[in-house]
């Protein structure tokens, strides 16, 4: 295996580690896959023929990165592609060790530390003119009358970064909802008893537009835009290559020259037409979820990523195929049946029924609608993901487990 893999990737149980995995095979370049979880998807690819059983870069962070750094040392690993925040946080605080062996497919510390930390990217994007949402630093509850005044209800409670994150406060929840007072003090008694408070915004309405980038020291060399027609818990499960809205792309541009980014970034907003108006919501530095659909309308991402940082070479664009729709179809299936037990409608701003549901989810297979993880040469990540949601549905009916779909590795 040594003269014969070149680069590394995280996460391998992630749908986004397994689409660059794949991508980098389908060159022909041999990945090392690390994945934490002997039961995810590129442990069953047929494109993935070097995986690894990693510790967990959340829960094992030390033993994660002397485990990664041992296998670049093995394999002379040229170029290590980490895919999640947590790895990206790990990497980035070991920077030095890592890069005495290999290159690193990610932005410079500087930069990487104004997109983790959402109060630092939510404060730049200010003083560049990018409207986000109102926000309120509570520094003591003698406060929260005024708060309530100045950003009305729903409060949104985000986490100001990622648990793992040294630089930034810590916080068991992504994003919570305050509808009235009395759940407002609730959570901030929950979760804010150290003194600690996260970031309070007012709540933005309207569709979740995403834009997917790849750039060069701050220069935009490629952007994409996708909307979500179908989600589960804030994730697009049905998505939808649209034409780039030029003022997105603008805040975009500005915001990412500003860092003087490097590499993929996948940057969200909130867009009410009705309104007229537009909310930034953040910026991730690394490659999302959904990233297969990118690829499947014609740009290459992953390998972008490789050529970009192992050998200096910029995208070579292609046009994009508007109008391309990509499905994580156990996603899809997994918010129908949440819909059916009584929970929320995935179809993006629709009260579909149930029938028109089923109806909506059996039209994800019809031609002309690609797959974020089955292929008709590599079906075992897809057939093991339904597999493991009939041993969920099983559970649930001998009263084994309490919920549908509740891995975080779905969601990856």
């Amino acid at each position: 295996m040594d003269s014969y893999c070149q680069v590394l990737v995280t996460d391998g149980h992630t749908r986004a580690g397994l689409a660059v995995a794949r991508s980098l095979a389908l060159r022909g370049i041999v990945p090392l896959v690390l994945g934490s979880d002997p039961y995810g998807l590129a442990f069953h690819s047929r494109w993935v023929k070097h995986m690894l059983l990693a510790p967990s870069p959340m829960s094992q962070p030390e033993a994660f990165i002397n485990f990664t750094l041992d296998v670049i040392r093995k394999h002379r690993i040229r170029l290590a592609i980490p895919v999640s925040d947590q790895a990206l946080l790990l990497f980035d605080r070991d920077r030095q060790r890592l890069e005495s062996h290999t290159r690193l497919a990610m932005a410079k510390s500087e930069a990487l530390r104004f997109v983790l930390d959402k109060r630092l990217n939510l404060e730049l994007a200010s003083k560049l003119g990018i409207p986000c949402p109102r926000q309120f630093e509570l520094k003591s509850l003698h406060q929260i009358p005024e708060m309530i005044e100045v950003l009305g209800f729903p409060i949104v409670l985000k986490r100001p970064g990622d648990p793992m994150d040294p630089h930034v406060p810590r916080f068991d929840f992504r994003v919570l909802y305050a509808h009235n007072e009395e759940e407002l003090r609730g959570y901030l008694s929950q979760y804010c008893r150290n003194g600690q408070y996260p970031i309070f915004q007012e709540c933005a309405s309207g569709k979740v537009h995403n834009l997917c980038c790849f750039v060069a020291e701050g220069e935009l060399l490629a952007v994409h835009e996708y909307q979500s027609i179908r989600r589960l818990e804030g994730v697009g499960v049905l998505r939808k290559i649209m034409e780039s809205d030029p003022e997105l792309v603008r805040y975009t541009r500005d915001l990412l020259a500003a860092i003087r980014w490097d590499g993929v970034a996948h940057v969200g907003f909130f867009v009410n037409k009705q309104l007229g108006r537009v909310w930034y919501m953040e910026v991730n530095g690394r490659f999302w979820a959904s990233v297969q659909g990118s690829m499947n309308a014609g740009w290459d991402f992953p390998s972008w990523t490789y050529d970009y940082f192992l050998h200096g070479k910029r995208p070579n664009l292609r046009s994009i195929d508007v109008g391309s729709l990509t499905c994580w179809h156990l996603g899809d299936l997994v918010a129908l049946l949440k819909y059916l037990r009584g929970g929320e409608v995935p179809a993006t701003g629709t009260h579909p029924g149930k029938l028109r549901a089923v109806l909506q989810h059996l039209g994800s297979f019809r031609p002309g609608v690609h797959s974020d993880v089955f292929w008709w040469s590599d079906p075992m990540p897809a057939l093991w993901e339904y597999w493991q949601l009939i041993k969920r549905l099983w559970g649930l009916i001998q009263g084994k487990t309490g919920e549908i779909g509740t891995k975080t590795s779905w969601l990856g």
